[in-house]
């Protein structure tokens, strides 16, 4: 899942978060315009489906500036009480990084999960009626087609894209926190010391980078409002075997593409032919690769770096041809399994963007927006069946001992990855007064929620059931001596009789 989505899908730790800050400062609770809290309830319920399983809306308006306030009275309290606590407590304004971080800008939550025919369709909203600042803005702001759709190839089982706005965050947020930008008012949250700070990251960003490098940071932060893509196809066809383990598991071919960046790779280049003219075994296992529509590096896998059994195992996973490159037409840079595979994605196969199955599972989601994610039913099926083989070949049932491990295991797995999964596909797009976040899934919120509930009592049995093992291995004998039921006891992965009591 992408950053964002993974925000959203924790969602339901933010109704956390706010109950806390209430418990925390009663004077939260109050609303001083009831009349905006009834029309802020309706626009969050606008983007949200009502009559499903689930529905959930929080106002939290103000809350977080008061919980600020709150914690900034506190910490001052508490200089004054104690002189030497101000040793210890750092000069910081939590309500200036607050806002310069953005949360303040988010003044209701909402989510709702509905039934379909196959699964539930799930919403998160962040309500921003001013608009998101700081963090959230680095996940973009503009609802655009995903190119990912158009390069992916049909029946593909990871596709996930992201636009990332780092140059937004490190202006808004990193140089807002060390000296305090235009839009902030100048406040400078780290005290004197931040104009200091500031003049010396800024400084430092402007050198360029140590020889043979010739691009300085500001040269990179420039570059990074940019999109990141990953691809991966898994192919059931070509099964590899798992060393030293009963295991198999799918060829993977993939590839990561990044905007605006191809051009770090000559920097790269560049690095290689440094450490090659200085020779010795620690030169880097690549090779330079340069045509009309490449430049970059491609692994060299009969390089001194990799011994017999490393060659070995990277033909066996389909690695020999891996390569870091600049796709000179689309001006990506791309890190991939093969060359063949990343050509692939510039071909005139069929993509993703037509295949049924993704079809299927992306109806009635937008089809345009700043974050898309999802996962085939074929990988899920496939992941489902690994996981479960490996849990079999290290809890065997033949094993009285392991019993309880593998019951565990199995339970936790059922509960995260059941037999049958559908799939999962999730966008995220702005509106006009915020972020939403909608996904088809084999699990409404209110599920989630209760797994979340139940996580920790399930690795609680697992380690109660591990404990009981070890436990039991390092008893002395004749701990056993009053046990009636049990009539042997795992020793040194051994079972000995244990006798019966006269």
């Amino acid at each position: 899942m992408t950053c964002l989505q993974s925000f959203c899908s924790s969602f339901q730790l933010c109704f956390v978060i706010i109950l806390s800050t209430i418990f925390v400062n009663p004077k939260l609770n109050a609303s001083t315009n009831p009349g905006s809290d009834k029309e802020r309830f309706e626009e969050v319920a606008d983007q949200l489906d009502l009559g499903g399983v689930l529905y959930g809306y929080v106002s939290v308006d103000g809350d977080l500036s008061g919980l600020a306030k709150f914690v900034n009275s506190f910490m001052s309290g508490m200089k004054e009480i104690d002189k030497g606590v101000s040793a210890h407590i750092p000069d910081v304004d939590i309500e200036a990084l607050m806002q310069i971080s953005g949360l303040d800008s988010i003044s209701a939550l909402g989510l709702s999960s509905i039934q379909l025919e196959e699964g539930f369709r799930n919403k998160v909203y962040l309500h921003a009626p001013n608009g998101v600042r700081g963090f959230l803005s680095m996940f973009g702001d503009e609802a655009k087609p995903f190119e990912v759709l158009q390069l992916a190839p049909s029946g593909a089982d990871i596709v996930i894209q992201q636009d990332i706005k780092l140059k937004t965050f490190y202006n808004e947020v990193v140089m807002g926190v060390l000296g305090g930008s235009p839009e902030q008012g100048g406040k400078m949250p780290l005290g004197p010391q931040g104009m200091m700070m500031k003049m010396m990251v800024d400084g430092m960003m402007k050198q360029p980078l140590p020889p043979p490098l010739t691009f300085t940071g500001e040269k990179i932060i420039k570059d990074l409002d940019t999109n990141i893509m990953v691809i991966i196809d898994a192919d059931p066809s070509k099964m590899i075997r798992v060393e030293n383990k009963d295991l198999a598991m799918p060829q993977i071919h993939g590839a990561i593409l990044v905007d605006n960046l191809g051009w770090l790779a000559g920097n790269l280049i560049k690095l290689l032919e440094a450490e090659m003219a200085e020779g010795g075994k620690g030169v880097p296992p690549f090779e330079v690769i340069d045509n009309a529509n490449w430049i970059g590096l491609k692994l060299s896998i009969e390089s001194e770096a990799f011994s017999k059994r490393d060659r070995k195992e990277i033909k066996q996973f389909g690695l020999q041809n891996a390569m870091i490159a600049h796709h000179r037409p689309s001006g990506k840079l791309i890190a991939t399994t093969s060359k063949e595979f990343a050509a692939g994605l510039f071909s005139k196969k069929p993509k993703l963007a037509s295949d049924p199955v993704f079809l299927a599972k992306t109806k009635g989601l937008p089809k345009q927006g700043t974050a898309i994610s999802y996962l085939s039913p074929v990988l899920m099926t496939e992941l489902r069946k690994f996981i479960k083989e490996a849990i079999e070949v290290e809890n065997p049932p033949e094993k009285e001992h392991k019993r309880d491990d593998r019951f565990a295991a199995l339970s936790m797995l059922d509960f995260f990855l059941p037999e049958g999964a559908l799939g999962e596909a999730m966008v995220t797009t702005p509106t006009e007064d915020g972020l939403l976040s909608v996904g088809n899934s084999a699990y409404s919120h209110k599920s989630k929620i209760l797994m979340g509930a139940a996580v920790p009592s399930l690795v609680g049995v697992a380690m109660f059931t591990i404990g009981q093992q070890v436990d039991r291995m390092i008893q002395p004998y004749e701990a056993f001596e009053d046990l009636e039921i049990p009539k042997t006891v795992p020793h040194n992965h051994e079972h000995k009789n244990i006798p019966e009591k006269p």
